[in-house]
Protein backbone atom coordinates (compact mmCIF):
# COMPACT_ATOMS: atom_id res chain seq x y z
CA UNK A 1 0.00 0.00 0.00
CA UNK A 2 3.03 2.25 -0.48
CA UNK A 3 2.15 4.06 -3.50
CA UNK A 4 3.10 7.31 -4.31
CA UNK A 5 0.53 9.80 -3.90
CA UNK A 6 0.12 12.14 -6.61
CA UNK A 7 -1.12 16.09 -6.08
CA UNK A 8 -4.86 15.66 -7.02
CA UNK A 9 -4.89 12.64 -4.47
CA UNK A 10 -3.60 14.73 -1.80
CA UNK A 11 -5.13 18.23 -3.09
CA UNK A 12 -8.76 15.86 -2.29
CA UNK A 13 -7.75 15.06 1.02
CA UNK A 14 -6.30 18.35 1.65
CA UNK A 15 -10.21 19.39 1.21
CA UNK A 16 -12.12 17.04 2.94
CA UNK A 17 -9.66 18.00 5.95
CA UNK A 18 -11.02 21.69 5.56
CA UNK A 19 -14.43 20.54 5.40
CA UNK A 20 -14.26 18.41 8.28
CA UNK A 21 -12.76 21.31 10.32
CA UNK A 22 -15.38 23.76 9.21
CA UNK A 23 -18.07 21.31 10.12
CA UNK A 24 -16.41 20.23 13.97
CA UNK A 25 -15.98 23.91 14.84
CA UNK A 26 -19.25 25.02 13.83
CA UNK A 27 -20.58 22.09 15.75
CA UNK A 28 -22.25 21.54 19.33
CA UNK A 29 -19.40 18.81 20.59
CA UNK A 30 -18.03 17.71 23.45
CA UNK A 31 -14.79 19.60 23.96
CA UNK A 32 -12.40 16.92 24.52
CA UNK A 33 -13.88 15.80 21.20
CA UNK A 34 -13.55 18.83 19.31
CA UNK A 35 -10.14 18.77 20.12
CA UNK A 36 -9.41 14.60 19.66
CA UNK A 37 -10.42 15.43 15.87
CA UNK A 38 -8.18 18.72 14.82
CA UNK A 39 -5.62 16.44 16.18
CA UNK A 40 -6.40 13.92 13.99
CA UNK A 41 -6.46 16.50 11.47
CA UNK A 42 -3.46 18.00 12.03
CA UNK A 43 -1.59 14.27 11.87
CA UNK A 44 -3.13 14.03 8.32
CA UNK A 45 -2.08 17.07 7.28
CA UNK A 46 1.35 16.52 8.53
CA UNK A 47 1.78 13.00 6.77
CA UNK A 48 0.55 15.61 3.47
CA UNK A 49 3.60 17.46 3.52
CA UNK A 50 6.20 14.58 4.21
CA UNK A 51 7.70 13.73 1.24
CA UNK A 52 6.93 10.37 1.25
CA UNK A 53 3.39 10.35 3.22
CA UNK A 54 2.32 7.09 4.96
CA UNK A 55 -0.86 6.48 3.20
CA UNK A 56 -1.58 3.47 5.51
CA UNK A 57 -1.71 6.16 8.20
CA UNK A 58 -3.77 8.55 6.45
CA UNK A 59 -6.30 6.05 5.51
CA UNK A 60 -6.50 4.92 9.17
CA UNK A 61 -6.83 8.86 10.25
CA UNK A 62 -9.20 10.06 7.71
CA UNK A 63 -11.35 6.63 8.42
CA UNK A 64 -11.06 7.50 12.36
CA UNK A 65 -12.11 11.00 11.72
CA UNK A 66 -15.36 9.81 9.77
CA UNK A 67 -16.13 7.50 11.96
CA UNK A 68 -16.05 10.31 14.65
CA UNK A 69 -18.98 11.96 12.92
CA UNK A 70 -20.73 9.91 11.22
CA UNK A 71 -23.61 10.05 14.31
CA UNK A 72 -23.36 13.70 13.98
CA UNK A 73 -25.84 15.21 10.89
CA UNK A 74 -24.70 18.15 10.42
CA UNK A 75 -21.36 16.44 9.43
CA UNK A 76 -23.02 14.28 6.94
CA UNK A 77 -21.14 16.60 4.42
CA UNK A 78 -17.80 16.64 5.82
CA UNK A 79 -18.17 12.52 5.67
CA UNK A 80 -19.21 12.27 2.41
CA UNK A 81 -15.97 14.41 1.47
CA UNK A 82 -13.88 12.04 3.39
CA UNK A 83 -15.42 9.10 1.83
CA UNK A 84 -14.60 10.83 -1.86
CA UNK A 85 -10.43 11.69 -0.84
CA UNK A 86 -10.47 7.84 0.44
CA UNK A 87 -12.07 6.36 -2.79
CA UNK A 88 -9.75 9.18 -5.14
CA UNK A 89 -6.53 8.19 -3.29
CA UNK A 90 -7.19 5.11 -3.84
CA UNK A 91 -7.23 3.65 0.25
CA UNK A 92 -9.57 1.48 1.91
CA UNK A 93 -12.98 3.05 3.26
CA UNK A 94 -14.29 1.29 6.47
CA UNK A 95 -15.76 4.00 8.48
CA UNK A 96 -19.29 2.68 7.69
CA UNK A 97 -18.91 -0.76 8.55
CA UNK A 98 -18.67 -1.79 12.68
CA UNK A 99 -19.93 0.47 15.29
Amino acid sequence: MHQMMNSEQAVAIHQALICVQSAVTGMTFPRCDQEDLLELIDRVEEQLHCSHPNAALMCTFLNSIARSLRAQPEAREACLTIEQAIEAAGMPSTWQSGI
